[in-house]
């Protein structure tokens, strides 16, 4: 059977990747809920989930070495191909990240995995994350340059959060002692870096569209 199109495995990358973003964007959203009430289920229903990012993934890598074989594009075309291939492994890093909080949710159960203190910010830093990906699996479907540049600055609220929290571990009242305070930095490390690769996947959209390297970019 001959390969489809160029430009309908084109389409068929873009719904893959927004199948993913959409995936990844779910998985932190139960992590987050795991983390913030303490359920164990929900956690193990997170762990169990990762192999269906993956399983995109392969997908993705699949189809685009399909295109390569048996188109050989060029140009925007061939940048399309390339983005996509790239853009499925941060994708699927942001998977992992998620995949992380679950587990810091089951190695700590019963007790709770955070402070009261910090799960506030905790719950913003979840809601800010999961729109972010939300509007990752928007852009790439899309490919709609001015959506990415909008990214870029959403996460900006990311960082601020980010930030918070070393604010109030270094507070010379924090009560919970060096362990909690390693454990919500590794958290906090997770929500961030899930941020930074929906901002990448932005920026490879961009790259696709534009020819600009997303290290380039001014978004």
């Amino acid at each position: 059977m001959p390969p489809a199109p160029l430009p309908e495995q084109l389409d068929e990358l873009s719904e893959l990747l927004g199948r993913m973003c959409t995936a990844a964007a779910g998985a932190l959203h139960r992590a987050t809920a795991a983390l913030l009430e303490s359920r164990e289920r929900l956690a193990a229903q997170v762990v169990a989930g990762d192999t269906a990012i993956d399983s995109l993934r392969a997908q993705v890598e699949e189809l685009a070495g399909d295109a390569l074989l048996f188109h050989s594009p060029v140009a925007g075309d061939l940048r399309a191909v390339v983005a996509a291939i790239r853009t499925a492994s941060d994708i699927e890093r942001m998977g992992d990240l998620a995949l992380h909080v679950a587990q810091v949710v089951r190695l700590r159960h019963p007790a709770p995995a955070l402070p009261p203190e910090v799960q506030p910010a905790f719950e913003e830093m979840g809601r800010v994350a999961v729109q972010l990906a939300v509007k990752a699996a928007e852009v790439v479907r899309s490919r709609n340059v001015l959506l990415a540049a909008e990214l870029d600055r959403d996460d900006d609220e990311m960082d601020v959060l980010h930030r918070s929290m070393f604010e109030v571990m270094m507070d010379p009242a924090w009560p919970h002692g060096i362990p909690a305070a390693v454990n919500i930095t590794l958290l906090a490390r997770y929500y961030e870096r899930f941020a930074d690769h929906a901002v990448v996947v932005a920026r490879e959209t961009v790259y696709a569209v534009t020819g600009q390297e997303p290290d380039a970019l001014p978004i």
